[in-house]
């Protein structure tokens, strides 16, 4: 009886122990020869963002954000068809979050989405270069 339930087990565990080998040391090595983009330092304040222009190279880009107002800001990036392709969550005072896409080559708009803060000089110039 005790064999029936041990069986399955001893199976797994034999499995387990005859997969690929890949190991700790295969992950590092492949994550580092693929780095994560630098991220490109935001501040956001009331009622700007800085620096408002970027010229990044694709197709993956970050944004490391930081509200540096009295405010809550958020940093937001839309394409020509107004369509959002990557944003912050409303960021509260000191607040930081970085982000990061995949974006095909061309021209955004960077802004804050919050009501009227667009409107208010909280936008720029976003250039992916493929």
């Amino acid at each position: 009886m005790i064999v029936r339930y041990l069986f399955p087990v001893v199976v797994l565990a034999l499995a387990a122990c005859s997969s690929s080998p890949t190991g700790p040391t295969d992950a590092a090595t492949e994550s580092s020869q693929f780095p994560a983009p630098e991220a490109v330092e935001v501040s956001v304040a009331d009622f700007m963002i800085e620096p408002s222009t970027y010229e990044v190279d694709g197709p993956t880009v970050s944004f490391a954000v930081t509200n540096d107002g009295p405010t809550p800001h958020n940093f937001t990036v839309r394409d020509l068809d107004d369509q959002v392709v990557m944003a912050t969550s409303d960021l509260a005072i000191g607040a930081s979050e970085t982000i990061t896409a995949d974006l095909e080559p061309g021209d955004y708009t960077v802004f804050c989405s919050l009501a009227g803060h667009e409107s208010l000089g909280m936008s720029g110039t976003l250039t992916v270069e493929g």
